[in-house]
């Protein structure tokens, strides 16, 4: 479940994409090798992904499809940016995952702001982490005053940049290490340029033949 303030949507359209076309690496789907933490065995892929394409309705609660898209979710990907620090939903969209104890199933893509700005006393930046990423859950199900350490890609330029991100959320979702993504997609890329080489050079030297 992707949960964004839809004056971000174009950061939720592209991570939308992206999430549903990713191709695990080959070499880990569907082995027990990896340690994964949510997968006995690492699936090919991600979908379905679910995102609100619409308004959510003015009341002051979530509406039922939204509740059981949480529910049925296995994660929570937050993106983070000063729009969604202040969304009502974004923040409800949390806390509700939370209530149904899979707060250690959240993970954040930063795309604008500062994590935790609220607690620098000397600073420009606008608080990027809804209210409800900042802090754990109470047993009453409210929020609670004791401090929570979110999981977090950063696809700000200087930090992690999108395509690491990515790769990070991707191997949030996955449960496995940020290297076993990594290193396989490199892996992976390297050998498409081979091939796409490969057949470029096949195909000059084609069009050499067939012109003389």
């Amino acid at each position: 479940f992707i949960s964004y303030s839809h004056a971000d949507k174009e950061w939720g359209d592209w991570l939308h994409e992206k999430l549903e076309t990713f191709a695990v690496p080959k070499e880990i789907v569907g082995i027990k090798g990896v340690k994964s933490k949510y997968y006995k065995y690492i699936p090919p892929d991600l979908v379905p992904i679910f995102r609100d394409r619409n308004e959510l309705p003015t009341s002051s609660e979530l509406g039922q499809e939204i509740n059981l898209a949480l529910k049925l979710s296995s994660h929570l990907v937050v993106i983070c940016s000063p729009n969604s620090a202040k969304s009502h939903w974004v923040n409800q969209e949390i806390i509700q995952f939370k209530r149904l104890g899979k707060a250690d199933k959240i993970v954040c893509l930063i795309v604008e702001g500062e994590p935790n700005a609220t607690d620098l006393k000397q600073t420009t930046q606008q608080e990027c982490f809804p209210e409800a990423i900042r802090y754990k859950l109470h047993p009453n199900g409210n929020l609670s005053s004791i401090k929570a350490e979110p999981i977090a890609a950063d696809a700000r330029t200087g930090k992690d940049g999108k395509e690491n991100a990515l790769l990070k959320i991707v191997a949030g979702l996955l449960g496995v290490g940020f290297d076993h993504v990594k290193q396989r997609s490199s892996i992976r890329r390297k050998k498409q340029f081979i091939i796409y080489s490969g057949i470029c050079c096949v195909s000059i030297v084609l069009v050499f033949l067939i012109a003389f």
